[in-house]
């Protein structure tokens, strides 16, 4: 078997997968992702390897199989690590961030953040983190952390102009604001997120679905 037959036949393996967590069978798809894990184990596949690790990962954090995720996740990071793939261990800090968090491991969590912090190279890597350290911060009643944290994350995503994270951002900061009652600030916040979505049904739908999360009254 060549490299271009190789290709196509992980190829084939992940489109079925992919399939199956679209469909909600998890532990179909995660059967499939095992079974390219253990060829690409054979070839010595190391880069295919992780990727692999990654997907079963996540395949078990869909069905709420948050020991199996973290245990294949935390796997596929060391590999990602090996290969100098900053993409690939951020992304994953960022599932086992999610997973400790839902276990109680705040600490935790907050020590995958700050680590990825360090090796993120892009704006768009660097507000996601600062976005999750500031609403760890905020859940730990670190307030002014928090609100230190959400600012840093703002200008990141200004720099790429991503104004779905902008709006996300800045309902977050607001809602802190309101617990602050800091009314003056929260509500330039809420205007300035209000303004980004104007005009743009999909933004517009993520800054009503936003503010409800966060308990903001927009009317």
């Amino acid at each position: 078997m060549d490299a271009k037959e190789i290709a196509e036949g992980f190829k084939k393996i992940n489109m079925m997968a992919v399939k199956a967590v679209g469909e909600g069978d998890y532990a179909k798809a995660i059967g499939i992702f095992r079974e390219g894990l253990a060829l690409e184990e054979k070839l010595g596949l190391t880069n295919q390897m992780a990727e692999s690790y990654a997907n079963i990962g996540n395949a078990h954090f869909f069905a709420e199989e948050f020991d199996e995720a973290l245990s294949y996740l935390t796997q596929a990071q060391t590999l990602f690590q090996k290969a100098g793939k900053t993409e690939g261990v951020i992304a994953s800090s960022l599932n086992i961030s999610t997973i400790m968090e839902l276990k109680g491991d705040d600490a935790g969590a907050q020590k995958q953040l700050d680590a990825s912090l360090r090796i993120a190279r892009t704006s768009e890597q660097r507000g996601t983190l600062l976005y999750r350290i500031a609403c760890l911060q905020q859940k730990s009643e670190r307030h002014f952390q928090a609100q230190e944290f959400f600012s840093r994350a703002l200008m990141e995503f200004e720099r790429i102009n991503r104004p779905e994270d902008l709006i996300v951002c800045l309902l977050a900061r607001a809602a802190l604001f309101l617990q602050l009652n800091r009314q003056l600030p929260a509500e330039r916040d809420i205007a300035r997120a209000k303004s980004l979505a104007q005009g743009n049904e999909k933004l517009m739908d993520r800054f009503l679905s936003a503010s409800s999360e966060l308990g903001i009254n927009c009317s």
